[in-house]
């Protein structure tokens, strides 16, 4: 029996909504306007802020380089299409790392290497991850076989850990090279992290209620449950010390050492600042990026 007209066109439409929810914002309507604020840590403390990011547009995903002198993040351009830009805190200088007709987000440094990776939405809008060289800007694919790519994390200098785009969003493990990626779990939140001193993955389980911070394992292959997240809230970082911090409104949280409960550092609402999402600590913990949205 053959299908009907109207199956074929029902079919072919529920494919392409799926493809479009199931895609990172390439287009400037799709995309908030955010913008990157700098917060010294003065005796483990935030001081006054400063936006270091244009004011309109979508400025996102801060990521300090391994020295902690450079915040790496995603820019809109004209058009609605997100280049790589660098801030220096030492000069207040902001560089494009790179120009091209795709769509790159969450630059990464690399371990060892004088190079970001990135998430590409390439022209055919497929989402893979590349490595941009912060020397010349040339971009090469990383993983030609892992697809599609919602954000990553380095574990190190060959494995990172994927969120894979889906019905269900999952946690994948991918090496530098033609291999497939592997699963290692489900309905995951949008952060993902290595944990400085155990090496595991860090992760949002979205399967619990609140959501929670979680760690999963390489050597035994089993995810642990570290501690629950604000409502709504999936965004986070880990400091040095291993430390969680969250952003909630205008008020930013530091976990305690024993990460059972979160002691709110600073209400940023004089400020005028207030939607925190995204945050980044540098590695010698000096300094503290966030994103805001106005």
């Amino acid at each position: 029996m053959q299908p009907s007209a109207h199956k074929i066109r029902t079919l072919a439409i529920s494919i392409l909504l799926f493809s479009v929810v199931f895609t990172l914002p390439c287009q400037a309507q799709d995309m908030p306007s955010t913008q990157i604020w700098l917060l010294p840590l003065v005796e483990d403390q935030p001081g006054e802020p400063s936006r270091i990011s244009q004011e309109s547009g979508y400025n996102n995903q801060p990521h300090f380089s391994p020295d902690s002198k450079i915040i790496y993040f995603t820019a809109e351009q004209e058009g609605g299409q997100t280049d790589v830009w660098q801030y220096e805190i030492s000069s207040g200088a902001l560089t494009a790392v790179n120009h091209s007709p795709e769509s790159e987000y969450s630059p990464t440094p690399i371990s060892g290497q004088n190079a970001v990776s990135v998430v590409r939405v390439e022209t055919d809008q497929r989402q893979r991850l590349w490595r941009i060289d912060l020397a010349n800007g040339e971009a090469s694919l990383l993983m030609p076989n892992v697809e599609p790519v919602g954000y990553h994390a380095w574990i190190d200098d060959r494995t990172a850990v994927l969120f894979i785009l889906g019905e269900s969003m999952t946690l994948h493990r991918g090496e530098i090279g033609d291999k497939a990626s592997v699963q290692l779990a489900d309905n995951i939140g949008r952060t993902l992290r290595r944990h400085p001193s155990t090496g595991e993955a860090i992760y949002v389980d979205k399967n619990l209620k609140p959501w929670r911070i979680a760690a999963f394992n390489f050597d035994s292959g089993a995810s642990r449950q570290i501690m629950p997240l604000f409502p709504g809230i999936e965004d986070f970082d880990l400091d040095s010390r291993g430390r969680f911090w969250a952003g909630s409104g205008s008020k930013i949280y530091r976990s305690n050492v024993e990460n059972t409960r979160w002691n709110m550092l600073v209400d940023l609402k004089d400020y005028r600042l207030k939607n925190i999402s995204r945050l980044a600590v540098s590695p010698d913990g000096n300094w503290l990026a966030i994103v805001v949205s106005p």
